[in-house]
């Protein structure tokens, strides 16, 4: 083990822009320019923050530099792609929410999306494990138009960093209100919010939270697991509540077809784990260990698929005390 210099730990940062300024920005570019235009004005963007954030750069070498040791079949590390890719992201979550991809253009791998659907149509609720690879966004957005074959309205409850994500929710719910449906922060989850979610649960609705970052006021609590070979820390209290409800547990990814340019198409999988969840205290902690195994698995296995869709721009691999592995 070895100590990694001090500093602000990732998981007590705030949110990057202090503003709704550049997200209103770019919804009126999407919505003036041209789409060649758009692209341009992201790519400069892109290489602005390359070049004038120094731990971006650092934290995307560092993840190649472990993928490729991990995979063979990861040849080259290109740190500015993966940038271009996160600022391309962060345009099109925008733009799904303003004006949505047709359903046409999203691809369903051959996985469960359809028993999930068929599942929220029965009137049973579902936790949904997202992740930082890729943009999951886009299903989200979907079920709100009900463009996947729900035939009612269902509850979304969505677990998430309000310091971190603050400002785009404003702007997001601004430019389009459908967005906030039920937002509960992922730090401060209390008895009334667990309530809160396993009424969304018995309302036949979804809780969607991400597997892959820690509650920074919860970070002295993890779970580890091995990722690209060395040991990482996720969250615990994911994995608590998916246990706590006991209802179905599902991982969902989306990924861009290309991975700098806005095309507007996309491949969402929805994969139902196998996980057995529910029986109270005894056991919980084995429950959730094979849960945060079983997500882990297929994270990596999609981060080999899609090297540059990822979104942890800070050392994945440093535990809360300063400490990572040595090799």
């Amino acid at each position: 083990m070895k100590k990694i210099k001090a500093g602000k730990e990732w998981y007590v940062e705030k949110e990057a822009s202090t503003s709704t300024r550049p997200y209103r920005l770019t919804f009126w570019c999407l919505k003036h320019f041209p789409r060649w235009l758009v692209n341009f004005i992201t790519y400069c963007a892109a290489l602005y923050f390359f070049v004038f954030d120094k731990r971006c750069r650092q934290e995307s070498v560092r993840y190649q530099k472990n993928l490729k040791a991990y995979s063979p079949a990861f040849k080259k590390i290109k740190p500015l792609r993966q940038v271009a890719t996160f600022a391309v992201t962060i345009v099109e979550k925008i733009d799904c929410w303003t004006n949505p991809i047709p359903f046409e253009n999203i691809r369903f791998s051959d996985d469960d999306a359809q028993a999930l659907i068929e599942q929220l149509n029965q009137g049973k609720g579902a936790f949904i494990i997202i992740s930082h690879l890729g943009d999951s966004e886009v299903l989200r957005s979907l079920a709100n138009k009900n463009e996947i074959g729900i035939k009612k309205t269902i509850p979304i409850a969505v677990l998430s960093d309000r310091d971190v994500s603050s400002n785009f929710s404003k702007a997001m719910n601004a430019m389009n209100h459908n967005f906030t449906l039920n937002t509960i922060d992922v730090n401060d989850i209390t008895p009334a919010t667990i309530e809160k979610i396993m009424d969304t649960i018995n309302q036949g609705g979804l809780v969607v939270c991400a597997g892959d970052r820690l509650s920074k006021n919860k970070s002295e609590r993890y779970l580890t697991h091995d990722f690209l070979g060395k040991p990482a820390p996720f969250s615990y209290g994911v994995y608590f509540l998916a246990d706590l409800v006991a209802a179905p547990v599902y991982f969902v990814w989306g990924f861009r077809r290309g991975n700098i340019v806005l095309r507007r198409d996309c491949e969402m999988f929805v994969i139902k784990s196998k996980a057995k969840l529910g029986g109270g205290r005894k056991g919980r902690e084995e429950r959730m260990n094979a849960l945060c195994a079983e997500f882990v698995q297929k994270l990596e296995g999609f981060v080999q698929k899609y090297p540059y869709q990822w979104y942890n721009f800070f050392d994945f691999w440093m535990f809360p005390n300063g400490e990572e592995n040595a090799n």
